[in-house]
């Protein structure tokens, strides 16, 4: 359905739009709606005097709702512009209800991209870290941020339409990489000698150090998909009920994240990484049962044979089974606290969580690769607890 629109309107876009537009999302982050102005073609300034904005908003509103009860499409946007005022592209509505940017429609000349392409692979942790880094980055030197539809953070999260680009084509992009260890911030990286390139980063970039400009913005961000966080939120209830016959009230839940897998290897062994013991879980486990009355551990794992032997006399633990790496990291991030296992799965279930965080503090392990690759000042949170 085409619109017949007045030249020189600035149209405010309302949350309705934006809860159309990802009407396939039942729980969508909040950080979505920052792509709030629609610029036909210039200043409102310019408009006829006799066109009211609200009026014109109205008719827009009336608009979108008939298209969206007709199952039509909803009406492209020419330009759009966030909260700080990025011009972002063209958007159109997917088939799945996801608004995509096509990169070959973005028109920025002054503002120019910083991409992150995920080159070097790893699990979600990783991902979350190089993400997390991008927008920080992006925000501190005045570039607009962009990442392939097609990655694993897209996938488990409801990333801002703005960032997501089903295909990146950067003319003549300029490298920047990381100068020391993955676990060590470079403030070259952070702060850009040159902010007119577009920009591809590498490097893994774990350090909380690259984001701490946008700390809140990424736990928007890192808001899951619908398919994830519904099954994370029912488990959770559905332990506590098991745990002590109700659902919620009064229970404090525990997200324990047990790695082991690749961090006994031996080949990691000899280049420092560690896994957690079991000390530093049951230690840990008993400080919150002095703290609270009523606690319930939620145990995520690659290695649950390893954790019911480690914990078979607790009858207030309840075992993580059969879920995706996404399920599993929405149940420990949404638990009131969380004790931490090594590796940046572990990081990040931290960062999410609202309550108390504990670290094990003998990662890695000294004079090894990885401890010279490596800063607890840098990597570690500053209010997360060592044990």
């Amino acid at each position: 359905m085409s619109l017949k629109v007045y030249h020189n309107i600035v149209l405010v876009c309302i949350p309705f739009f934006i809860s159309v537009a990802v009407k396939d999302h039942n729980l969508w982050s909040h950080e979505t709606s920052r792509v709030i102005i629609t610029v036909i073609d210039q200043q409102m300034a310019l408009a006829p005097s006799s066109l009211k904005a609200s009026n014109y908003t109205a008719q827009i509103q009336s608009t979108l709702m008939k298209d969206h009860q007709q199952n039509k499409p909803i009406t492209t946007l020419k330009r759009l512009k966030d909260a700080d005022g990025m011009s972002v592209g063209q958007n159109k509505t997917a088939p799945n209800g996801n608004v995509i940017v096509t990169s070959e429609k973005n028109k920025l000349a002054n503002r120019p991209f910083i991409y992150q392409s995920f080159e070097l692979n790893g699990g979600l942790g990783n991902h979350m870290f190089m993400y997390a880094s991008l927008i920080g980055i992006a925000k501190n030197n005045n570039m607009l941020p962009k990442i392939r539809s097609d990655s694993l953070i897209n996938r488990a999260f409801n990333i801002p339409p703005y960032i997501v680009d089903r295909t990146v084509r950067l003319k003549n992009p300029r490298g920047k990489r990381e100068r020391f260890g993955g676990g060590v911030y470079d403030d070259q990286m952070f702060e850009l000698t040159d902010k007119s390139k577009n920009t591809s980063l590498g490097g893994f970039l774990q350090s909380w150090k690259y984001f701490h400009n946008v700390a809140e913005e990424i736990k928007s961000h890192f808001h899951f998909r619908s398919q994830f966080l519904k099954p994370a939120v029912e488990f959770i209830s559905a332990a506590t009920k098991t745990v002590y016959n109700v659902l919620s009230t009064g229970v404090t839940t525990i997200g324990v994240h047990v790695r082991r897998g690749d961090a006994t290897w031996p080949e990691k062994l000899q280049l420092g990484y560690t896994a957690a013991d079991d000390a530093y879980f049951n230690k840990t486990m008993n400080s919150f049962r002095k703290k609270y009355e009523k606690v319930i551990f939620i145990v995520c794992s690659d290695g649950l044979d390893w954790c019911r032997k480690a914990f078979k006399s607790s009858t207030d633990v309840v075992y993580s089974e059969n879920h995706t790496m996404e399920v599993d990291l929405a149940i420990l991030s949404h638990c009131d606290h969380v004790i931490m296992s090594t590796g940046s799965f572990s990081w990040w279930a931290g960062f999410l969580t609202k309550g108390e965080v504990t670290y094990y503090k003998n990662w890695p392990k000294e004079k090894t690769w990885l401890s010279k690759s490596t800063s607890h000042y840098d990597y570690f949170y500053p209010d997360w607890s060592p044990v």
